[in-house]
């Protein structure tokens, strides 16, 4: 893991030097660089009818994706701050749909239970009800850890919470 110094402070972290793409003109491996992850996400958004309090939540896995190439770390820290967006999406949703996020007893509903309402409710696809509870798994994992995961610089969860918070705002 990379030990923050003045000197490599805007360094790319060690552990990027092990990937490169192919340069299509030359055929030539190539490091990446902050372009590439910035590019990499740039079309990686939430739609118009998502409320901001959840984008709010949802903007910062973006930043700190791009800035895994700095630090490797940050590409685990944007998967776990998009899955606290996907959480504030579900329990909006929710609200919104239930009227309350509050059990009979004044408890908070659990995720689990939320999405199986939001299915009951036919808001989440019945067909994508596993793949939503992959997701409460992974929250689970992330917030509730026994040792430190790290996740490398593989964009596709971040793709994929943005769509199941898109689905949910259609």
């Amino acid at each position: 893991m990379k030990k923050i110094t003045f000197e490599n402070y805007y360094s790319a972290d060690e552990a990027i030097q092990f990937f490169g793409r192919v340069n299509t003109e030359t055929g030539n491996l190539e490091p990446l660089t902050e372009k590439d992850y910035i590019a990499s996400i740039q079309d990686i958004c939430l739609n118009e009818r998502v409320p901001e309090k959840i984008k709010s939540l949802f903007d910062p896995a973006l930043a700190l994706y791009a800035y895994g190439y700095l630090y490797w770390t940050f590409f685990t820290l944007a998967n776990e701050q998009a899955i606290k967006a996907f959480e504030a999406a579900i329990s909006y949703k929710h609200k919104e749909v239930i009227g309350t996020n509050v059990d009979s007893n004044g408890r908070e509903v659990g995720l689990s239970k939320k999405i199986n309402n939001l299915v009951r409710r036919r808001v989440i696809d019945r067909n994508k009800k596993d793949y939503y509870h992959s997701l409460r798994m992974y929250r689970n994992m992330a917030f509730h850890p026994n040792e430190q995961h790290v996740f490398g610089h593989n964009n596709k969860a971040l793709r994929n919470i943005a769509i199941a918070i898109n689905e949910l705002f259609v």
